[in-house]
């Protein structure tokens, strides 16, 4: 269904007379379908359709009753990369924002998918929309790689919990964990009654099949990273190995859109948040609002450098960080210190070193 009308007072505030003539339009993805709503600034048309298929041909067949150039905008999601590589040839712009400079759930205002198009259409038009960075197909590629083998990862964890979970409720305590040789053991020695061994049973089915696939993945990763340059500059760092070189690699995508490392930490996740005013400043707990993956990429980093015996610059600086404060505090400073450094070999091209002071003070001990 489409409908083009004339705008009222509400588009006549927003016209700007240096705006050129084009159609700014909000698209709400969906799974199946989207929602377009837009205007035009300089002649007060304001267009609506919905439920258009996700298509390249329905949305060609939809932006032929309008006159172009179009530049639309749309929200981050699942379907998000592949959304924009068949409606870029439509538009002269395309970008991709992130929901939260969007929506605002406090203002109580009614939610439905013309608004919310409606909403992206009228903020790109006022310029206060700033497109995230679009991954290209290999990236995105490696993305779903390294983020496959974290979840394999997770499916063997909660399954071996679920298995320790029902040996405990029939009294088997032990200290080994199920996936060692001696906890493979007591689930052979298990004697349950017959439901409970069946339910024990089916789950080790899977938790072995979870298994192959955690090493499959693993091993696809280790292939990626060592034919990778990049990767192969990461793994130059103490404790880095393939999956976390890969996964940072991956998650970074092009270096050259951080301008320093302490963006790219922030890009993690991985600065405190900040509360300042006048000449006091406050700095609290994780801001935890950026990427996810390698937020967690980082941090397991830091546990191994954590329970590590090396004299790297990272070592050193954890055993510092735990003489004044908690030892998880010093593991995040670790994870932050580790991902600034990284930014500086993949935007150098080179190599991890420590320093020559280091160095020659190791050489003479």
């Amino acid at each position: 269904m489409s409908s083009i009308v004339l705008a009222g007072a509400r588009v006549a505030q927003i016209h700007e007379e240096d705006k050129p003539e084009m159609f700014y339009l909000g698209l709400d993805v969906h799974g199946k379908w989207t929602t377009v709503k837009g205007l035009n600034p300089s002649t007060g048309e304001i267009v609506q359709w919905l439920r258009v298929a996700n298509s390249a041909e329905a949305f060609a067949q939809v932006l032929s009753e309008l006159e172009g150039p179009f530049c639309g905008a749309m929200e981050a999601g699942t379907n998000s990369w592949a959304m924009y590589r068949v409606l870029l040839p439509l538009f002269k712009e395309l970008v991709v924002v992130h929901p939260a400079q969007v929506h605002d759930r406090r203002d109580g205002k009614p939610k439905t998918d013309a608004r919310d198009a409606m909403r992206l259409a009228e903020q790109l038009c006022w310029g206060q929309l700033r497109g995230i960075y679009i991954p290209d197909e290999r990236i995105q590629d490696l993305r779903m790689l390294v983020r496959g083998k974290v979840r394999a990862t997770r499916w063997v964890t909660k399954l071996t919990n679920e298995m320790g979970s029902l040996l405990r409720a029939w009294g088997y305590v032990g200290s080994r964990s199920l996936l060692s040789k001696r906890g493979v053991a007591r689930l052979e020695e298990a004697e349950l009654p017959p439901h409970s061994a069946r339910v024990l049973a089916l789950t080790r089915q899977l938790w072995e099949l979870a298994q192959r696939i955690e090493r499959e993945l693993e091993q696809a990763v280790a292939e990626e990273a060592a034919a990778d340059e990049q990767c192969q500059l990461l793994l130059s760092m103490p404790e880095v190995g393939p999956f976390t070189a890969l996964l940072v690699r991956a998650e970074v995508g092009d270096i050259d859109r951080f301008q320093s490392g302490e963006q790219l930490a922030s890009y993690a996740g991985l600065t405190p948040r900040v509360l300042q005013s006048g000449e006091r400043c406050h700095y609290g707990k994780l801001t935890k609002r950026g990427n996810r993956w390698m937020r967690y990429a980082l941090l397991l980093l830091a546990n191994r450098i954590a329970r590590g015996r090396g004299n790297s610059r990272l070592h050193r600086l954890y055993r510092r960080s735990c003489l004044r404060q908690h030892s998880n505090d010093a593991k995040v400073a670790v994870a932050r210190k580790a991902l600034i450094l990284a930014c500086h070999l993949l935007r150098r091209r080179e190599r991890w070193e420590e320093h020559q002071k280091h160095v020659r003070a190791q050489q003479a001990a």
